[in-house]
């Protein structure tokens, strides 16, 4: 009786060990007198986790969630680059020898050599300012000279450097039908040559009109004046505008172009150029003689554009001995403008 009542006790102490060696159940702590419960009440604070069994979330940018049925591709190439706008055809400010009412688009650069028979040689360089306006250099041939009216023919007083400065609107810019008009103003510096140093001035008022899509007209007046001096000391000075009357300085002119295919024109327009001589008195030192010409343009590329025809500058005399066969590269650029819109 006294070995089983120790075994009973023995297997009390062993349970009482067991039970006190397990850890004690989480209880919630009951709140005070008063107060809420529900949403109130404290939570229990976060119990460890095993990494084995549940890893940390990974560090990094979430992938993209799939849209729709099709998965979005997270290397998915940037979208292509907008094309360039189409530039607006440019009409150039010259006929064959005449100014037009036609200006360069703002930040158009416009640049024409020209070559003929005669050994006359020409450049002209200008830029296109805000779409009403334009400023040039150029070199031109056109001014001759003679020593008397015993010469049968003139010679060319080259290089002669002359600025110029246009001004207008655009066709059909205020209203329809209205004609592309520009008022013009080109001076040069003065020339030393021969003796006499020599100087011309020329404002010009001038329409342009198309005529469909294949033809278009110029019509124009120019008011010159020139002055001519002979580097003898103390001889006068004679100017154009000293002449009685304006007959002497104002003259009418014009010009026709058509397009018979799409990249080709045929031009033919009447201009006048100043003519000096040296010997001559009166109204016959300084005269403007017209000079009538025709040719064609064609558009190689749309940077490149090449002229070739015929000037006959003593078309008042009907000379044609003295006609020249002249061709002309004209280059047009819209990089600058390109570049200017890239800022706005």
């Amino acid at each position: 009786m006294k070995r089983v009542s120790i075994f009973v006790l023995g297997a009390i102490v062993a349970v009482a060990t067991v039970a006190w060696a397990q850890p004690l159940p989480d209880v919630p702590v009951p709140p005070p007198d008063g107060a809420g419960s529900g949403s109130d009440d404290i939570p229990a604070p976060p119990q460890p986790t095993d990494p084995a069994t549940n890893p940390p979330p990974p560090v990094g940018p979430e992938p993209p969630q799939p849209t729709g049925d099709r998965p979005q591709d997270p290397y998915q190439p940037p979208p292509p680059p907008k094309p360039a706008k189409p530039m607006p055809p440019i009409y150039l400010p010259e006929a064959l020898t005449i100014p037009t009412g036609w200006m360069l688009p703002a930040a158009v650069l416009y640049w024409k050599t020209s070559l003929d028979t005669g050994g006359g040689v020409s450049s002209d360089t200008r830029i296109g300012l805000g779409d009403v306006a334009e400023f040039g250099v150029e070199t031109t041939d056109e001014v001759r000279e003679r020593d008397n009216l015993d010469d049968k023919r003139t010679e060319r007083i080259q290089p002669y450097v002359v600025a110029s400065f246009r001004l207008g609107v655009a066709e059909n810019r205020l209203f329809e039908h209205q004609p592309g008009v520009t008022l013009g103003f080109r001076k040069s510096f003065e020339r030393d040559h021969g003796g006499f140093k020599t100087r011309i001035a020329e404002l010009t008022l001038v329409g342009s009109w198309h005529l469909g899509k294949r033809a278009g007209v110029h019509v124009g007046g120019a008011f010159w004046d020139a002055s001519m001096q002979s580097k003898i000391e103390g001889s006068p000075e004679v100017t154009l505008h000293g002449f009685e009357g304006f007959d002497s300085q104002i003259r009418a002119f014009g010009g026709l172009e058509v397009r018979p295919i799409e990249k080709s024109l045929i031009l033919v327009d009447l201009g006048w150029a100043p003519e000096f001589c040296y010997e001559c008195t009166g109204n016959r030192q300084i005269r403007l003689r017209p000079v009538l010409s025709w040719g064609v343009r064609s558009e190689i590329a749309r940077w490149f554009t090449f002229e070739a025809g015929v000037r006959v500058p003593e078309i008042g005399d009907a000379n044609l001995l003295d006609a020249q066969i002249f061709g002309s590269a004209i280059f047009t650029s819209w990089a600058l403008r390109r570049a200017v819109d890239s800022l706005k």
